[in-house]
């Protein structure tokens, strides 16, 4: 496929795109097996937390939690994959999935990272159909990783009321013991609150990536995070009558992506280009915006709640949120925000 670009001399550049065999997935542990989900349609992952009990729920629904204002089940795919079912504890996790017909939530047992995989290594299960609860199973030396079709599985879910008719109402799968239970009802209390306490950042994930600008250590969840691309001696195209917060468009593997300088966006000094620089590509379907790091410096596990719980006090109206970990104030950088910005429409 071929498209064509504007250089600032103001002819044509003809690029050949070349398909992204990449995406990245959300990986998590059931029953000692790793299951990937696209990253793209996870909204959220909290901790478990208090659920619901409608009088008729299908056998592989635990419970009910409001999201949004909306009452979302949350499904436990050890009923549907007919596994040993278990108790969870404190430390099991909920997803908050986008499907195309709704918003739909997992339990697992563990969140284990947000990985990019090559869509290559995806092979076909023995036997699998396209209506199977899987889109493959990605197999390299380190792991094997089933890919989840969360689509097919609600689909089956819907379509088999008689598979999944409950008759253990009586049997609780969250742990119910006084303690625990008075930290899954804060829990729900928290997820409840979020909105109106920080209405911008979303989704909440718990892993992300810290970076610096300009001396400030930033910190951007991991699903707004395409891919990272060292600047090393790339050459940047000018874009002619653009504000000086836009570095300049970049030809990475085909693709023309706009560079914005977010130091001089947030009216500081302009990035110069150093030995660790490095683009940070948005995860964005609209846009194809990069931002200008000076450095890369680790993955962080961050609960939401531990943002909350730990941001400074001397919070501005419309200033990023920040907080302080290990010692270190971090400034949350909201991509989906960013990217709403009026002054980014020329991207």
């Amino acid at each position: 496929m071929q498209n064509n670009i504007v250089a600032s001399d103001g002819n044509f550049i003809e690029i050949d795109k070349k398909e992204d065999l990449s995406e990245y997935y959300t990986l998590i542990e059931i029953n000692e097996k790793i299951y990937g989900i696209k990253t793209k349609s996870v909204l959220e992952i909290v901790k478990v937390m208090e659920l619901d009990y409608p009088n008729k729920m299908p056998s592989c629904v635990l419970g009910i939690i409001e999201y949004e204002q909306a009452p979302i089940g949350v499904i436990d795919l050890r009923e549907v994959f007919k596994n040993k079912r278990i108790v969870y504890d404190l430390s099991a996790k909920i997803l908050i999935l986008r499907t195309e017909k709704a918003t739909v939530s997992i339990i697992c047992d563990k969140v284990l990272d947000i990985k990019k995989l090559n869509k290559d290594k995806i092979h076909l299960l023995p036997y699998q159909k396209q209506t199977d609860f899987y889109e493959g199973l990605y197999i390299n030396e380190e792991e094997n990783i089933y890919i989840l079709n969360v689509e097919n599985i609600i689909s089956y879910i819907e379509s088999n009321p008689e598979v999944f008719e409950n008759n253990h109402n009586e049997i609780n799968y969250i742990v119910d013991d006084e303690q625990s239970k008075k930290v899954l009802t804060e829990r729900k209390n928290f997820l409840l609150k979020v909105t109106d306490d920080v209405p911008t950042i979303t989704p909440l994930y718990d892993r992300g990536v810290s970076f610096i600008i300009n001396n400030v250590k930033y910190y951007i969840n991991m699903a707004s995070v395409k891919e990272f691309f060292k600047v090393n001696n790339s050459k940047f195209i000018k874009i002619p009558s653009t504000p000086d917060y836009i570095f300049g468009l970049i030809n990475i593997k085909g693709d023309y992506i706009t560079v914005v300088d977010i130091r001089r966006f947030f009216n500081t000094s302009k990035t110069e280009i150093k030995e660790k620089s490095t683009i940070i590509i948005l995860n964005s379907i609209d846009y194809r915006v990069g931002i200008l790091a000076d450095e890369i410096c680790e993955s962080m596990n961050v609960d939401f709640e531990e943002i909350l719980q730990n941001r400074l006090n001397s919070q501005e109206e419309n200033k990023m949120l920040e907080f302080v970990k290990d010692g270190e104030i971090y400034q949350v950088l909201d991509a989906e925000k960013l990217l709403q910005d009026e002054r980014l429409t020329i991207c």
